[in-house]
């Protein structure tokens, strides 16, 4: 089997049956399976999915055990030789997939490719990125960026209108070729958290096996951005949550001098910038800079 798309669903029925909907409506590959993956919804009986899409495969989760784990349950069912992440708020508008994979089986050392992601209302969204750093940090706070000719010169701000290859993209579209899973302990995606920053870890880490990691906007899906985590009015408690995994895994990687360091420099290029809004943002850095996270959690 060439492909195997796996949808991770946690109380979005409606939308998860418009992502279903739009694939097989969009996708002219013929040897390709669906799996959802359904993480302990209770909007409704997980069944009712199969019965309006008998052709896929389902995966009912006793509990919901977050996007990274929920991905792995699917891929441990998963038979094709690339396998589709794709998020229950992607709706495809026309044959995005086989386009990439097409690209994909010409580009060997491209082990990860995303598309061109857009909201509703057609504008575009920052999808693909370098990983965050000490040197990028330092830059913005001395506003060297804008003496040295912008990001987008110096490497880490994307024309998201181009092929480029990034350090990371979203795992929202997070197309991939089976083998790069060999990299990885089990054969499966590390899962350590729950939700948020989990991409740019298996990104940094599919890097290090040796692969590409590439924003391709040949081809374009619409996001429905966060449908399922409901977080209008919340954005500053996802801040936290994708702080802590960021701060843990460079912990990890670099050690605990260089995230504090990390999330210090962050902390003063944001108060620097002396708007409410980046002020509450220093905070919460700074709060970590000094404190660290209790136990990692």
């Amino acid at each position: 089997m060439r492909l195997s798309v796996i949808i991770v669903n946690y109380n979005t029925f409606e939308l998860t049956c418009k992502c279903i909907e739009s694939v097989l409506k969009h996708t002219s590959l013929s040897d390709y399976e669906i799996i959802l993956v359904d993480n302990d919804s209770s909007e409704c009986p997980p069944q009712l999915f199969q019965e309006r899409f008998p052709e896929i495969e389902l995966i009912v989760s006793p509990e919901n055990v977050g996007f990274a784990k929920g991905n792995n349950l699917g891929i441990a069912k998963a038979r094709g030789e690339y396998i589709l992440l794709l998020n229950s708020d992607i709706e495809l508008v026309e044959d995005a997939i086989v386009p990439l994979l097409d690209y994909m089986q010409h580009n060997p050392s491209v082990g990860v490719v995303s598309p061109m992601l857009i909201y509703p209302d057609g504008q575009l969204q920052h999808v693909a990125g370098r990983f965050p750093g000490l040197r990028y940090e330092l830059i913005e706070l001395f506003r060297l960026h804008k003496l040295l000719g912008g990001g987008a010169l110096l490497g880490w701000y994307f024309d998201h209108r181009r092929l480029v290859e990034a350090d990371w993209v979203w795992g929202a579209f997070f197309l991939m070729r089976r083998q790069v899973l060999e990299s990885f302990p089990r054969r499966r995606l590390p899962d350590d958290f729950f939700m948020y920053f989990e991409d740019v870890q298996w990104c940094y880490h599919i890097k290090k096996a040796g692969y590409k990691v590439v924003y391709n906007p040949i081809v374009k899906a619409v996001h429905h951005v966060s449908a399922s985590s409901k977080e209008h009015g919340v954005s500053m408690h996802k801040l936290q949550l994708s702080l802590n995994n960021e701060y843990i895994f460079w912990k990890k990687e670099r050690g605990e001098w260089y995230a504090r360091l990390l999330m210090g420099v962050r902390a003063l290029k944001y108060l620097s910038l002396r708007q409410p809004h980046f002020l509450a943002l220093a905070r919460v850095y700074g709060r970590v800079f000094w404190q660290g996270l209790p136990h990692d959690e």
